[in-house]
């Protein structure tokens, strides 16, 4: 009698661990079951379409540096002079930046000239009888030789006689040394050829220099100008004389330039095009770095979208809690964002990329 309630105690054990252990399993089974049968939408953002007038707008960035500079390289050996050759000196149009030493070149200029003015006295003496109708021109000719400045130009001469008379007595002979040696004394001297400032001076007065040496730099800070890389697409839409917005992260003020001029040659390597923009130096300084923005113009009832919302020439629009696509006319494109038309306001917009994105997909708003 014990061995069978013992037999039946552990029959009614084993059946229920067997009806537990399957009521577990088919619990997992309905859960797998359920899960495959509910179907996952996407929770995504939506943005309401509101058209606004975009302007088109193509950065730029570049180094400024004054439109007109000069390096400063020497044309001969010698001695530079000159106490004021400093940076960072101001000089006006016509002012002497410094020399190099020429006194052997000007003792032997003050020789031919004198050679060539008593030349040019007898000569006058005789255009006098001879050619009387050419006296004045030459007489005036000859009072304008002097030893503190460069020969004049030679009177205009319709003569024919008179041509070949002033060549048999070697007047071009002596006139065009003495023009050579002027030549020559030019190359020693640096003068200003327009309102500046130095900079980058290596050497000070008095040091030995030779030919094809730079000495320095002489540049115009009033107008300064950078070059800027700009797509092909972008370069297509700049015109030279075009407004352009300037800063610089080391000012707290800005300023507007112009485009001066587009380079039409495209860069092997980039594909990218130059274009030059011109600025006042009121503000900014040359060696400056800045940065900013060609105005192209006004765009009216279009929108301004973040670019990976775009595929290709499509996004998405939501209706009916679904994605639908919606070709729009892409205007431009400026770094992370694009200017876009043909979207109508109140539409609304899928307003994140979503990955595998397809039309009619089903999605639910956030």
């Amino acid at each position: 009698m014990k061995d069978y309630t013992r037999i039946v105690i552990r029959f009614s054990f084993i059946f229920l661990f067997t009806f537990l252990f399957v009521k577990l399993i088919s619990s997992f089974k309905q859960e797998s079951s359920i899960n495959k049968l509910t179907k996952s939408i996407k929770l995504v953002n939506q943005k309401i379409v509101a058209l606004e007038d975009n302007e088109m707008r193509v950065p730029v960035y570049g180094k400024l540096q004054s439109v007109n500079q000069n390096n400063i390289v020497c044309e001969v050996n010698g001695i530079f002079i000159g106490n004021n050759f400093k940076s960072g000196i101001s000089f006006l149009k016509g002012d002497t930046l410094g020399y190099v030493n020429y006194d052997e070149f000007k003792n032997n200029l003050n020789s031919q000239k004198s050679i060539l003015l008593n030349q040019v006295s007898k000569l006058v003496s005789e255009i006098k009888f001879d050619y009387p109708d050419d006296y004045s021109k030459w007489y005036n000719f000859m009072k304008k030789i002097n030893f503190k400045s460069n020969l004049p130009d030679i009177p205009t001469i319709s003569n024919e006689k008179l041509k070949n008379f002033l060549t048999g007595k070697n007047f071009y002979s002596s006139y065009f040394t003495v023009k050579s040696i002027e030549d020559r004394i030019s190359k020693h001297v640096f003068i200003a050829n327009f309102d500046g400032v130095l900079s980058s001076v290596s050497i000070k007065s008095g040091t030995a220099v030779v030919f094809g040496q730079k000495i320095g730099v002489f540049y115009q800070p009033k107008y300064l100008e950078f070059e800027s890389s700009v797509s092909l697409e972008n370069a297509l839409l700049i015109k030279p004389k075009m407004k352009v917005f300037i800063k610089s992260d080391e000012l707290v003020d800005n300023d507007f330039g112009y485009v001066s001029r587009v380079n039409k040659t495209l860069n092997s390597n980039s594909q990218d095009m130059s274009v030059f923009i011109e600025v006042d130096g009121d503000k900014f300084f040359n060696g400056m770095f800045v940065d900013g923005y060609i105005i192209i113009g006004s765009i009216e009832n279009s929108m301004l979208i973040d670019r990976s919302l775009l595929v290709g020439s499509h996004l998405y629009l939501i209706v009916d809690d679904k994605l639908v696509k919606k070709k729009v006319e892409i205007l431009q494109i400026i770094e992370n964002n694009a200017i876009i038309k043909g979207l109508k306001n109140n539409d609304v917009m899928l307003a994140e990329s979503v990955k595998d994105s397809y039309e009619g997909m089903p999605v639910r708003i956030k």
